[in-house]
């Protein structure tokens, strides 16, 4: 991430964003529905934007393409009067760990500047000063959360831990993946469907009714409508097959021996042929600069946290 910085910089670009490939911007807020209009309306003394995430809660078993087929999300904490957040806390979770199955503490862009550097993949900091945040009230992450039944094998592949309480800690940080894995690398198809029904499908008509009506579930139409019609005109292929010959040229281009003009570093190639002292200089950090630790995934406030019964 520090290298996307440089190359953000070099690119001239005025914000970065860490987005995984399950996740999408909800630019709602802006008069277009628009990312670029959205930040272009921020005070110039603001350093970083946070956006809270809504999870996705798909209704069927046999999804395969989320960002086109689902439409139901749990809208953040952040999003929601307290009283109905922990009103409806129980019901929400529906017996899983935490009301979102995964993180909550949603993810930030960072205003290109001197000193910036990361702070694990939801925050920013800089090191010459603590950046002045804001949260949006509106806009928000749209996090594809095991969205597919194939989620849970593909997580299970990517690890190799042994499937005990213990011993998954060392690979996920939240409760709900350290149970996927397990029951991944445990049961058998027939029971893994079983589970993915009851712990991530949406299937009582009446609870989903009943948490719509009352704001916790909400219907996000914006993106599906928009990628499909991207993928109808064969924009959405176009624009892949050229970011991908694109990469491609970029890795080769890294690989070469070509000299930039005097004084200027090629992003490319930082971390390829430069030294760690360059790429320092590059990012500007300071070498007495202490690091803080990083800003995890966290889940969202539960019930003990504010000690609010029901």
């Amino acid at each position: 991430m520090e290298m996307s910085i440089v190359m953000a910089r070099d690119a001239g670009m005025d914000w970065i964003i860490h987005l995984d490939t399950d996740e999408l911007i909800h630019p709602v807020g802006a008069r277009e529905y628009s990312l670029r209009e959205l930040l272009a309306g921020v005070p110039g003394n603001v350093d970083m934007v946070v956006f809270p995430n809504y999870e996705s809660s798909v209704e069927r078993d046999d999804v395969k393409e989320p960002f086109t087929e689902v439409s139901m999300f749990k809208k953040n904490y952040d999003h929601l009067p307290k009283d109905v957040y922990f009103g409806n806390y129980k019901e929400s979770t529906r017996g899983n760990p935490n009301y979102f199955l995964t993180y909550g503490n949603g993810k930030s862009a960072a205003r290109i500047q001197d000193h910036l550097r990361p702070n694990g993949a939801h925050r920013w900091h800089n090191y010459m000063k603590t950046p002045n945040e804001i949260k949006l009230d509106e806009a928000a992450v749209l996090h594809y959360t095991y969205p597919k039944f194939s989620d849970l094998t593909s997580r299970r592949d990517r690890c190799g831990c042994k499937p005990t309480k213990e011993d998954v800690k060392r690979c996920f940080m939240l409760e709900f993946d350290r149970a996927a894995f397990i029951i991944a690398s445990t049961a058998t198809e027939e029971e893994m469907l079983r589970w993915y029904r009851e712990h991530v499908v949406w299937t009582d008509k009446e609870l989903k009714l009943k948490l719509l009506r009352r704001g916790i579930l909400t219907r996000i139409y914006a993106p599906m409508v928009i990628i499909q019609g991207l993928r109808d005109s064969g924009l959405f292929g176009s624009v892949i097959q050229s970011a991908q010959t694109t990469l491609s040229k970029d890795i080769k281009s890294s690989n070469t021996s070509r000299v930039d003009k005097p004084g200027m570093i090629s992003s490319r190639k930082i971390g390829v042929k430069e030294t760690t002292a360059t790429a320092r200089r590059i990012l500007e950090i300071p070498n007495e600069t202490s690091y803080d630790a990083a800003i995890p995934p966290l889940s969202p406030p539960i019930l003990d946290d504010l000690h609010v019964g029901i």
